[in-house]
């Protein structure tokens, strides 16, 4: 039975519970013998004072959520602590002394403490409920803030939890078996024809994987960065495809300080390259144009290759990081080309 008991305590509801009782009848009992110090204490008075306490306990309780629609701690927290005193004591001496003029009239004999016109111990019950909504009002705002950086801690962690997870995504893409082979195999074939190509191929490879692994945890890098990144990455699909793919990229120097999530403007190139067939006649042009507040990444529609092998990250992929980093959009616009916005961060 003990193990049972103290299972149900564990229980948030079945805490909730027995902290209002406890701490209503507990306050119901010293107001009774406060009142009654001097006098002659009734243990029946004393079982109802403390029942009036936990009715008191319940109805300051439930009129938190009320309070809490029309004014919020986050938008107004010194409004919301003076307007729940004035409120919460109000209504206290409302549920008291109706409780005690009820008393009053089913007896037909004096209230629970006091004669009804005793305005000195009136007064008192005053006094001692206001403090007890001063102080439950603090109380509950110091609790209210403890919770709210709880639960912005253990958010923060999720964020950075699933960020992580994001950005492992989109490396592997860049660590997929599949590009690897590809990569393998155009070296190969360059070491027979072009052996200082083949030297530069591999110092690009090497710059691209260095990169990915060096910023799979580092939440943004520098637009300078990524473009560097996706020029040697260009400078791959060219080698494996041929002069198809034109890289233009209008930035301004003054916005190459600005930044993004990594591996977003490579993902939009890749992408670009994967669902386009490129070749002498279908040149895949694409273009990285500066706007506002960010930037554009578009390209011309050749062929769409009839056999697209996808990890289903890239565009999701970066629409999901930004939400998760800035709660901003990525515009997508299908058309006569294909072009992605981007807002630029930090």
């Amino acid at each position: 039975m003990k193990w049972i008991s103290t299972e149900l305590l564990y229980r948030p509801t079945v805490r909730k519970h027995f902290i209002l009782v406890l701490v209503g009848f507990l306050f119901g009992i010293l107001v009774y013998g406060f009142i009654n110090f001097d006098g002659f204490q009734y243990n029946g008075e004393l079982l109802l004072s403390g029942l009036l306490g936990i009715v008191l306990s319940y109805c300051l309780h439930s009129s938190n959520g009320l309070i809490d629609r029309f004014f919020p701690w986050k938008r107004q927290p010194g409004f919301r602590l003076l307007f729940g005193i004035l409120i919460q004591m109000g209504m206290a001496l409302i549920v008291v002394f109706g409780f005690l003029w009820g008393y009053r009239m089913l007896l037909g004999t004096s209230a629970l403490f006091f004669e009804t016109n005793d305005n000195d111990i009136k007064a008192k019950i005053g006094i001692l409920l206001f403090c007890s909504a001063l102080i439950y009002n603090v109380v509950y705002f110091a609790y209210y803030s403890y919770s709210m950086y709880s639960k912005g801690q253990v958010m923060e962690v999720q964020l950075k939890r699933k960020q992580t997870e994001l950005q492992l995504n989109a490396l592997k893409s860049q660590l997929s078996p599949h590009f690897l082979f590809n990569s393998m195999n155009t070296l190969s074939s360059l070491f027979q024809k072009d052996t200082e190509k083949a030297e530069t191929f591999i110092r690009s490879l090497a710059g691209s994987y260095e990169y990915v692994l060096n910023t799979y945890e580092v939440p943004l890098v520098t637009i300078a960065e990524e473009l560097k990144f996706v020029r040697a990455y260009c400078f791959l699909m060219r080698t494996r495809f041929g002069e198809y793919l034109h890289l233009d990229v209008q930035l301004p120097d003054a916005s190459l300080q600005g930044k993004v999530p990594p591996m977003t403007l490579q993902m939009l190139v890749e992408n670009a390259v994967k669902h386009n067939v490129m070749g002498p006649s279908l040149p895949l042009k694409i273009q990285i144009k500066p706007l506002r507040d960010g930037i554009s990444v578009s390209n011309n529609k050749t062929r769409l290759r009839p056999k697209i092998e996808s990890m289903k990250i890239g565009l999701q992929n970066i629409a999901a990081r930004y939400e998760l980093l800035a709660n901003k959009p990525i515009v997508v616009r299908d058309a006569t080309d294909f072009s992605v916005e981007i807002p630029i961060l930090g």
